[in-house]
Order: structure tokens, then C-alpha cells, then sequence
């Protein structure tokens, strides 16, 4: 049923306004909160330069220092919030649904039975089209529609 151009087109446009809806619904900024890796091995968690949480290479953990260590190398981390609950649910279902449409437009394979019963009358339209005449030989000739 939805083996058509028409429904793939339609499915592509549902998955392309889903993708829209998702980008509009999230916004995404930065904070003062860093996930360091040190290069001595330990791992910490620092806000504003000072270490909240620091995982040791030995296996150690302590809470609480003055200096995260290789503040300036790390990044911040991304506060990702929702603006729009509503295009996020929206989004999910129209690329949700586009996908399900994009599955069930292909279509569905031949089988063998019906494969060979197609070559069988390819064959016999071929065979004839090459009839000869059994008077001159030749083959017979179309006659104009």
C-alpha cells in the first residue's frame, strides 16, 4: 500500500519536521562546571577553578581542593535544557512516524514462483515476436494499429 514515491516523499518530510522540532525544543549552553582529566591520570570535577570531586589514578577519591588541576585545559561542560516540551514530543513522533513509512514503502520482494512465470511470458511475447512465415521464411511483419 505505501509503495509509492509519493508515500517516501511523505515519510522524508515527516523524519525532516521531526528533526526540526527536536533542534527548536533543546537549547544548549555552557556552565562554570569543568570535567578535567589531569595529566598525571586523576579525573575531578571543578567549578570555578576549584575542585569539587577528584577521582585518583591509585584508586583514591577526595572531596574539596583549592585548584582543579589543568583548569584551563579543560572545557565546559554543556547545560542542555528543554524549551519546548511540546516539539519534543511532536518531534519524536513525526520522526518515529516517518521512519515506520519509510520502512513499509519499500517494496515488498518477488518470489521465485512469480519471477519465473514473468521470464515465461517475457519468453513467449518474445518467441512471438520472432515467428517466422511459414510461406516466405521471414519473420511476419506487425501490422500498423
Amino acid at each position: 500500500m505505501f509503495a509509492s514515491r509519493g508515500w517516501m516523499r511523505f515519510a522524508l518530510t515527516l523524519n525532516l519536521l521531526g528533526t526540526v522540532m527536536l533542534f527548536l525544543s533543546f537549547q544548549a549552553t555552557s556552565s562554570n562546571l569543568r570535567l578535567v582529566t589531569a595529566s598525571d591520570g586523576s579525573t575531578a570535577l571543578c567549578i570555578e577553578n576549584r575542585t569539587l570531586a577528584i577521582s585518583l589514578p591509585g584508586g583514591g577519591v577526595g572531596i574539596g581542593r583549592n585548584i582543579c588541576p589543568d583548569w584551563d585545559k579543560a572545557h565546559p561542560v554543556a547545560v542542555v535544557t528543554i524549551e519546548r516540551p511540546v516539539l519534543v514530543t511532536s518531534g519524536f513522533l513525526l520522526a518515529t512516524l516517518g521512519f515506520l513509512l519509510q520502512f513499509l514503502s519499500f517494496p515488498s520482494p518477488k518470489t521465485t514462483a512469480q519471477l519465473r512465470k514473468e521470464l515465461k511470458e517475457l519468453q513467449k511475447t518474445e518467441q512471438e515476436k520472432n515467428k517466422l512465415n511459414p510461406h516466405t521464411g521471414l519473420p511476419h511483419t506487425q501490422k500498423p494499429k
